[in-house]
């Protein structure tokens, strides 16, 4: 769109990533072990690691395609709904998973409570559908990170994507998880007050009065918070938001992301309150949602150049990185570029940091087994460089499919796997099942995903349903009686 950023933005941008870097890793400290690199010896405050849970999650696909979504012709508010259920999901994993992970011992990840749980074959196969969603996950959101960049430098998607995965790998190695929660908690500060002060900037530029805007958007029935209907194709309402957010969240709880932070808080106490907190910290989605409606009474009174127009149809992620570009002065619109570039590395310095542990654990230990701790830590900052460039390669095959809208993109492709996932999970907290039936119960949920995907079925549908019926095939081959503490002692 023949925007870029001046010398003044490119050198705060760096100037913020160099800040980071130094606190980031003055709050980390040393580490010594495979345990003080993945799972910070339990000696992080609960707080650092609530924020941490929300910066990972609030990525660039929110603070960019949320805007976008509410910007779109029949845009709206009924996100809202997805954002009820995520945090509503947060509690309930703080309560069915938080515990039991922490008082296990003699496991080093989550497949392999699962295998204590089950059996070792199903263990393996969770942490190999993990992996390939955190692989779907991050590819997703670097993309979008990308193509902010893109839209500010011209460098092309690979390019845009090799540069954040850069910053991404140096914080993931510094210290491992203490560095990525700590740096996660300074950027979640960072792009908390970047959402809030963009609300406040775009209110500022607005010439009508806030009751003219209020009635204007009501009109274009863009302030809609909630769908009722029971339409199954209808992505955003009640029942699917709500639904979906919860199975989500269970089925993610499942990844080594939960895992390594549950094991990083002091105390099981702790834990749980980090999860709980967690669902506190999503007000900062509905202040990315007033960003949105801000941009619709901002370009109603100033109507985008015919040649932005077509250009924000064909990609509509575009227009709040647009905006910033050219209306925001110059620094401060460094700034607003450097907190969606830290929403974008958050969640990538973290899926680095979950990727190496399981390779590390699963693979490259027993392989070499005779390593000391050192040298596995020295190892898991080579593999965090190797998932970086996965990742890479990822971003740059899903930026074909960026023109359908990233913030769909985002749910629909991890909906492939989650209900496997939130069926092995459940399944293995309560201590049911075993290959032979798990295999048939994945089926099962692989299959009626593909049919409701067939079917239009709203892609928020797909987890509860194939998750509940992977359990409830796998309850009716077992026919056994459910062991409800879930702790797991090797």
């Amino acid at each position: 769109m023949g925007l870029s950023l001046g010398v003044l933005d490119l050198s705060i941008i760096l100037g913020v990533m160099l800040a980071v870097t130094w606190m980031g890793h003055r709050l980390s400290g040393s580490v010594t072990s495979r345990r003080g690199f993945f799972q910070a010896d339990g000696s992080l405050p609960w707080w650092a690691v609530s924020a941490s849970i929300i910066a990972t999650l609030v990525s660039a696909v929110t603070f960019v395609s949320v805007p976008a979504n509410v910007f779109s012709p029949g845009g709206d508010l009924t996100y809202f709904q997805v954002i009820l259920g995520l945090a509503f999901g947060k509690i309930a994993v703080g309560w069915i998973l938080a515990r039991p992970f922490y008082e296990s011992s003699g496991v080093r990840t989550s497949y392999e409570y699962v295998s204590a749980r089950l059996d070792r074959p199903t263990g393996e196969l969770s942490m190999y559908l993990g992996l390939a969603l955190t692989v779907i996950n991050s590819g997703v959101k670097l993309l979008t990170a990308s193509l902010v960049l893109d839209v500010i430098t011209g460098w092309g998607i690979p390019g845009c994507a090799a540069f954040v995965v850069s910053i991404s790998i140096v914080w993931s190695a510094l210290a491992g998880i203490k560095t990525v929660i700590w740096t996660d908690f300074l950027l979640f500060l960072l792009f908390a007050l970047g959402a809030v002060f963009a609300v406040v900037y775009i209110g500022f530029r607005i010439e009508m009065s806030l009751f003219d805007a209020f009635v204007m958007l009501d009109e274009q029935a863009r302030l809609v918070l909630f769908d009722f209907s029971f339409d199954p194709e209808r992505r955003y309402t009640i029942w699917a938001a709500v639904l979906g957010g919860i199975a989500l969240n269970i089925a993610t709880g499942s990844t080594q992301g939960t895992w390594q932070r549950v094991k990083a808080c002091r105390s099981v106490g702790d834990a749980q309150k980090a999860y709980h907190f967690a669902a506190l910290f999503y007000v900062m989605h509905l202040v990315i949602l007033l960003v949105g409606l801000g941009l619709v009474v901002f370009y109603a009174e100033q109507p985008l150049p015919d040649t932005v127009a077509g250009s924000i149809a064909e990609a509509r992620d575009r227009i709040f990185p647009y905006f910033i570009l050219s209306e925001i002065p110059i620094g401060l619109s460094g700034l607003f570029i450097a907190a969606i570039f830290a929403a974008a590395i958050s969640t990538l310095d973290s899926a680095l940091a979950e990727s190496a542990d399981l390779s590390i654990t699963h693979f490259y230990a027993r392989l070499r087994p005779a390593q000391t701790e050192m040298q596995y830590v020295v190892a898991s900052r080579w593999l965090m460089l190797a998932w970086g460039l996965v990742f890479l390669g990822t971003a740059v095959f899903f930026s074909r499919f960026q023109g359908e809208g990233l913030l769909d993109l985002t749910f629909r492709l991890p909906n492939y796997v989650y209900g496997a996932m939130l069926g092995a999970i459940v399944l293995a907290r309560i201590g049911i099942g075993r290959i032979s039936s798990v295999a048939v119960g994945f089926v099962v949920a692989i299959a009626l995903t593909l049919w409701l995907s067939s079917q239009n079925v709203a892609f928020f549908f797909w987890c509860p349903v194939a998750g509940l019926a992977m359990i409830l095939t796998v309850l009716l081959l077992e026919r056994k009686s459910p062991e409800w503490r879930g702790v797991v002692n090797v």
